[in-house]
């Protein structure tokens, strides 16, 4: 198994190929890891290719229960995800340490998180510490992934120990994120741990605190009720991207919240 880890992280995959004509490719090391996982992790698409082709097992499960998905997401690449996926692979393995869009957040790798979340990741699993993908990218301040979990149907509201993303929005003084948690349906009067709402942690004379103050008491308006609307049913019916609608370039600025920077979409 050395010999063959060695192989992989030289990227020599014509070496590789000539120790599978011998090598046992159902081998693991100590940690229960199979060669496709050191693949993975290395993000070596040619050897993933090499080893699916020669029948290698794609879903083992190492001592942890991570499978090579989930490897492929810690290294980020979104081409090892599509290839493991094409060998019917577990999107959500009962991995310890968090699921395959767990690592693709924490490594604000969009890509990758976009081709799991297409195949059925689940979107509010959370890690061992019970932090869900949209914790981690707000955390992170990773904007895209904010944008892309909510608009896949990330719940906006998902507590850890009672604290929601609306709270670490507010902790992090982020006019951006607590604008975009609020516009899909996050509850600005949601009390913590501590007893204390998301406003409670914002200086007032922030722009946050100005913004959660005028939400506080405010039903949500029947536009912004209506641009949920629509984006649920996109989702839930599998229908065309706002982007692809036959609609007025404002009305799709406005449903794709163009308004952020960090939307590309």
């Amino acid at each position: 198994m050395i010999d063959a880890i060695r192989i992989l992280k030289s990227g020599d995959n014509d070496d590789l190929q000539n120790l599978l004509q011998t090598f046992n490719i159902h081998s693991r090391d100590a940690d229960n890891n199979t060669l496709l996982h050191h693949a993975c992790l290395l993000g070596n698409v040619k050897a993933v290719r090499l080893l699916l082709d020669s029948g290698v097992h794609a879903n083992a499960s190492n001592i942890d229960g991570q499978t090579p998905i989930c490897d492929a997401a810690l290294s980020g690449s979104a081409e090892i995800i599509s290839l493991l996926l094409r060998s019917k692979v577990d999107v959500n393995p009962p991995s310890y340490w968090g699921s395959p869009l767990i690592y693709a957040t924490q490594n604000e790798s969009i890509n990758a998180m976009k081709v799991l979340i297409d195949a059925g990741a689940s979107l509010n699993s959370p890690e061992r510490n019970g932090l869900c993908p949209l914790h981690i990218a707000i955390q992170r301040r990773f904007y895209a992934g904010v944008y892309l979990l909510l608009s896949k149907g990330a719940d906006p509201n998902c507590g850890v120990r009672l604290t929601t993303p609306l709270h670490m929005a507010a902790k992090l003084n982020d006019v951006d994120i607590t604008y975009l948690l609020l516009e899909f349906g996050a509850s600005p009067i949601s009390v913590d741990k501590e007893n204390r709402i998301p406003i409670d942690y914002v200086p007032n004379t922030s722009p946050v605190y100005q913004l959660l103050k005028s939400v506080q008491n405010q039903v949500p308006s029947l536009q912004s009720l209506s641009r949920l609307a629509i984006f649920s049913l996109l989702r839930s019916a599998k229908l065309s991207p706002v982007k692809e609608l036959y609609l007025p370039n404002i009305l799709k600025d406005y449903l794709s919240f163009r308004q952020f920077h960090f939307v590309t979409e």
